[in-house]
């Protein structure tokens, strides 16, 4: 039997620590169509802090575009993933290999609110065949909610009636002006400042938890409940609520399996 020569020992030693000191990966994507809250890495610096000492291992972050997270999760790049758009989180959950742990409070009936103005003709969603429609990105789940709904409603080819607008404040410009004769938000502050002004809400579709997190089984069992734990009791500490504060968030709430099964089926994933 060969053994490593004295001279390889320490780079072989090096290499082990190394191996086990590997920075694990917090992914993470808080939407594409609201505007930007200062530096990710700043406000997910307490959460990261909480993160790594639970596991007892560095977390590090990366903010990413939909596009990009979706093919990490689908190649499994991630270890922890925490992201607004649920399609693409449902996706990773129901292909990619990832657990479902949590999401976030407040989020759990994230609905599409369609928009019309206070002396439109249009009465319900049938009535939206052959009319231009606003929406979020395409890439929103607000606009993903949307066309599932139109397809359910046997829509041929609904994406064709739609101008994309990269911001949810503006849809309201976009019918006042003119440009559309609908338009679609998930905010329920513009929905509820449309109606406040003499707006109205023609329909919503049903609603879908957002902002999920996931860990890859990549990560142990045990490290996956850790995280689970740690999550759904960060509203009970003031490090807690602190890293929640910095996030716009209040707190989590377990994962539903059935509830994110049946979305997923309506989203035709």
């Amino acid at each position: 039997m060969k053994f490593p020569s004295l001279l390889a020992l320490p780079l072989l030693a090096a290499s082990i620590n190394f191996a086990s000191a590997q920075d694990l990966v917090l992914a993470i994507n808080e939407g594409v169509t609201y505007q930007d809250n200062g530096p990710a890495s700043e406000r997910y610096k307490p959460l990261l802090q909480l993160l790594s000492k639970e596991l007892k291992q560095n977390v590090k972050l990366h903010n990413i575009d939909n596009a990009s997270f979706a093919k990490g999760l689908a190649e499994n790049k991630f270890d922890i993933a925490f992201i607004h758009a649920a399609h693409v989180g449902l996706r990773a959950v129901k292909k990619d290999g990832y657990e479902g742990l949590a999401t976030a409070k407040g989020f759990t009936d994230y609905r599409a609110h369609v928009l019309v103005s206070g002396t439109s003709p249009l009465k319900s969603m049938q009535d939206l065949r052959g009319k231009k429609i606003g929406v979020p990105s395409i890439d929103s789940i607000t606009t993903v909610m949307f066309t599932a709904t139109l397809r359910e409603l046997n829509f041929p080819h609904p994406e064709k009636a739609f101008t994309a607008t990269r911001y949810q404040d503006a849809v309201p410009f976009m019918i006042d002006n003119g440009f559309v004769d609908a338009g679609v938000t998930g905010s329920s502050a513009v929905a509820k400042a449309w109606v406040a002004k003499g707006g109205r809400i023609l329909a919503e579709t049903k609603p879908i938890p957002i902002k999920q997190f996931l860990a890859s089984k990549k990560l142990s069992e045990s490290d996956r409940e850790k995280l689970k734990v740690l999550l759904l009791t960060l509203s009970e500490n003031d490090a807690g609520k602190n890293a929640l504060s910095k996030i716009g968030i209040t707190g989590f709430v377990s994962w539903n399996t059935q509830g994110m099964d049946a979305a997923s089926t309506r989203l035709g994933l």
